[in-house]
């Protein structure tokens, strides 16, 4: 009997599984069809693998190369080649063009008839089978992803890096979940404390730079002698019991001509022990945006102006160049196009200090247009709540009534049944009937309150005055604010003229007050109307800790020589300032168009400490 050669291709997933089960079966099955000289060709690898690195494919088509005697290869199961439609293809494609047969023990399946020839069933069924081993594989993964999802819900294996504050262990059966490690755990909520709280007594608003020098001298661990890592732990979702996760990573079966998605996206929803209370987490978060939006930075600043001054000389828009001299700011605006290919003549800079602090000055000019887009652009989380409170009363108000109304159909139907059973009904009849009615009184009276309170919340919000006193100060404060309001207000910044002692700006408003006086109140001086939709504004800068500034809203006309013109009348610059005496006012008419703006630097610009 002459020696059949043939190829028994065994392969494995993981390291754990063994090949021995597959060589026996495939060897009796392979002795069945007459076959007696084997070579064996086993790998450990994934079946979704590119072509290019399976090992086992590989070593077989080079084997059959070498060997032309080895013609025949048997496997268990179309997946022992691979999983991916793409893949089996161009494997049946070479075992075709090599005349190579291929025997499948499992399902029977040969790739050649008898007569060498491979039929079109023979085709669609090697292709069917391919699409039940991708399927299959797709299947296990899908199921092993929702298991996993499963598991990550209730608390167990959780993989990855162990977060601070927490210790992992092993369960009895066998699985890994988080506990909290109470030492770090009490470190956590220390944190989170001095926060939001204070360190002590002597600390009232610590910084995260604050709060990891108090972890060293304190003697922490290694892990929140960070300032990178603080910031993390007082952002982690998980110490209030649950994190989502949204994890992004790249595909190794992705190719340029493959459909395979470049990316691999995974969200789960994890449980951990509860460390912080969803409240002061909260709290944390606020305080954490809040406090992010006054820092300084050195590399980024919240320009107030940006996108509003335009250069006299190429319209182009001035930028900010940020400095800082022996602990001074001496940020200033400069045309953005001095830098070009073909840069502007203006290499004149304007201090920001006193740009920003002039125009913020010229919109509280109009303090009622102030309080008015205070009023309509603050959330009122007081008027929110109250709102809320009221919407939910309204609904369990409903419900009763809608209760109420059952019963009362009930109770009809009642009429009609036998006197046993209206006097067992009537009993339970009275006891709901009464309860309901009694928290219909309660609900009802509580409505009543809550539109009180909303009624004296309008009122108060109608008080501008109220508005600019609980306003201003946070708003001065934040540069982000501040940015927010002026934008607001002005839609452009002209520089009509700007050396060494005068400058002068032509604001072009997009919100602006009719015509109106108010009488000073409280403190707060409310001049003629102020903020219409263009207005000059002048500057003088003699005296650089005091400079003094006016405005108009009349259609002047400014000469390069400092001479303002309208009506036929003309004024310089230095008469403007000056203080008019009742005659110059009654020989210039035009001065009674100028009025004074207040100018008071912001305190964003204070000196740095």
């Amino acid at each position: 009997m002459p020696d059949k050669h043939a190829i028994l291709l065994v392969r494995v997933s993981t390291l754990i599984q063994d090949y021995e089960p597959q060589i026996e079966d495939l060897k009796k099955y392979a002795n069945s069809k007459g076959f007696n000289k084997f070579h064996f060709i086993e790998t450990k690898e994934s079946g979704l693998i590119d072509t290019e690195n399976k090992l086992g494919t590989n070593q077989m088509c080079k084997f059959i190369e070498e060997n032309p005697q080895y013609k025949t290869v048997f496997a268990t199961e179309l997946s022992r080649l691979g999983r991916r439609q793409s893949i089996l293809h161009h494997i049946k494609e070479w075992l075709i063009k090599n005349n190579v047969q291929i025997y499948l023990k499992d399902v029977g399946y040969a790739l050649f008839e008898e007569n060498g020839k491979i039929s079109t069933a023979g085709e669609i069924m090697f292709t069917l089978y391919g699409y039940f081993a991708e399927s299959e594989i797709k299947q296990k993964k899908e199921r092993f992803v929702r298991a996993k999802r499963r598991l990550m819900e209730m608390g167990f294996s959780i993989g990855g890096k162990t977060l601070f504050g927490y210790q992992r262990i092993a369960t009895e059966s066998k699985r890994t979940t988080l506990i909290e490690f109470e030492k770090d755990a009490t470190i956590v909520r220390t944190i989170f404390s001095w926060y939001v709280n204070g360190i002590d007594s002597y600390i009232k608003n610590p910084s995260i730079k604050t709060i990891t020098l108090e972890c060293i001298k304190r003697g922490f661990p290694k892990y929140t002698h960070s300032k990178r890592n603080v910031n993390k732990l007082l952002k982690e979702p998980a110490y209030t019991g649950y994190k989502v996760t949204n994890n992004k990573r790249k595909n190794p079966y992705y190719t340029e001509n493959s459909k395979e998605d470049k990316y691999l996206v995974s969200s789960y929803s994890i449980k951990y022990p509860v460390i912080i209370d969803k409240e002061t987490f909260q709290s944390v978060q606020n305080k954490l945006v809040s406090n992010n939006s006054k820092a300084e930075k050195s590399s980024y600043h919240t320009t107030l102006l940006s996108k509003l001054i335009q250069c006299n000389k190429c319209e182009c828009h001035f930028n900010a160049d940020y400095r800082v001299v022996k602990e001074l700011i001496k940020s200033a605006y400069r045309c953005s196009s001095r830098s070009n290919a073909k840069p502007c003549s203006n290499r004149q800079s304007i201090s920001m200090a006193m740009l920003d602090s002039a125009i913020w000055s010229l919109i509280k000019s109009d303090l009622h247009a102030l309080a008015e887009t205070i009023a309509e652009y603050n959330p009122d989380v007081k008027r929110a709540e109250l709102k809320s409170q009221l919407q939910f009363l309204e609904q369990r108000k409903s419900e009763i009534s809608t209760e109420l109304d059952k019963e009362m159909r009930m109770f009809e139907i009642m009429k009609n049944k036998s006197n046993l059973e209206i006097n067992s009904y009537l009993v339970s009849f009275e006891n709901k009937a009464s309860r309901l009615n009694k928290e219909m009184g309660t609900i009802t009276e509580e409505i009543t309150k809550l539109k009180s309170l909303m009624l004296i919340r309008t009122d108060e919000l109608a008080d501008f005055y109220k508005i600019i006193s609980e306003n201003l100060d946070t708003i001065e404060n934040s540069r982000d604010l501040l940015k927010k309001y002026i934008n607001l207000f002005v839609r452009e910044i002209k520089i009509v003229s700007h050396d060494s002692s005068f400058s002068v700006l032509k604001v072009l408003f997009q919100k602006y007050s009719p015509p109106q006086r108010h009488k000073a109140v409280n403190g707060f001086r409310i001049d003629d109307p102020i903020l219409d939709k263009e207005v000059f504004l002048f500057l003088n800068k003699k005296e650089t800790l005091k400079i003094k500034a006016v405005k108009t809203c009349a259609p002047i006309v400014f000469s390069g020589d400092r001479t303002i013109q309208f009506c036929g009348y003309s004024i310089t610059l230095d008469d403007l300032f000056d203080n008019p005496s009742p005659a110059t006012l009654k020989r210039i008419p035009i001065l009674k168009e100028f009025q004074e703006v207040s100018i008071k630097k912001l305190e964003i610009y204070s000196p740095t400490t």
